[in-house]
């Protein structure tokens, strides 16, 4: 019986640490994966176009936001930039982010952070700016003057958004299906500045499958 109870006892352990070992070993291989890319939101190449001369200072004071246009017009895409508030220049920032399907300067839709942890989508249709999405928190904005990587895909109405790699909503909204892209600064109370240290875009063929936008 003991000799029994032992060669029983034995083989438990060794499927236990053989257990262990592919579970470590499955661990490791998932944490191999994202670190190459696997389950990104961006596009699995190199992008299409990257903004020059970064990094880029945007300034922005009231009461109109502030624009820089790319130059880059389209219609479906995946738009990543990385930006920050300047030190000491934050105060006044209501908030900062991308441009996208702009038509001119007083026509786009806008994806927009702030310093204080909130986030919004609007479009401005020549008279003011309606939002899309109201601003509201979302716990994976870094605040005050800490760097926050935004990305945008969109194909055909739908965008889709992302802070930080975090999905945070979709948006249905045909109203322009094409234009251009840029950056985006708004203050309400005197100078403020922000410095951008990537920007860059991807094309998408329409209908394709986007890595943005969230599987049903």
């Amino acid at each position: 019986m003991r000799n029994g109870n032992s060669t029983s006892a034995g083989w438990l352990w060794d499927l236990l640490v053989l257990v262990i070992t592919l579970a470590a070993v499955a661990a490791l291989i998932l944490i191999g994966a994202l670190a190459l890319g696997w389950n990104s939101p961006r596009p699995g190449r190199p992008p299409d176009w990257e903004a020059p001369e970064l990094p880029r200072r945007v300034e922005a004071a009231p009461p109109a936001p502030s624009l820089l246009l790319f130059d880059r017009p389209g219609s479906d895409f995946a738009l990543e930039v990385i930006a920050r508030p300047l030190p000491g220049h934050d105060s006044g920032l209501d908030g900062y982010g991308v441009v996208y399907r702009a038509q001119d300067p007083d026509q786009y839709y806008a994806f927009a952070v702030g310093p204080d942890g909130y986030y919004a989508v609007l479009r401005r249709d020549g008279e003011g700016l309606v939002p899309i999405v109201p601003w509201q928190q979302f716990p994976h904005i870094r605040r005050g003057a800490q760097s926050n990587r935004l990305l945008v895909t969109c194909v055909g109405a739908s965008c889709a958004f992302r802070i930080n790699d975090e999905y945070a909503t979709t948006v249905e909204d045909d109203r322009w299906l094409s234009g251009d892209v840029g950056l985006w600064a708004s203050s309400f109370e005197g100078r403020a500045a922000i410095q951008v240290s990537v920007a860059r875009l991807w094309a998408l063929s329409p209908g394709s499958a986007a890595p943005g936008l969230p599987s049903d």
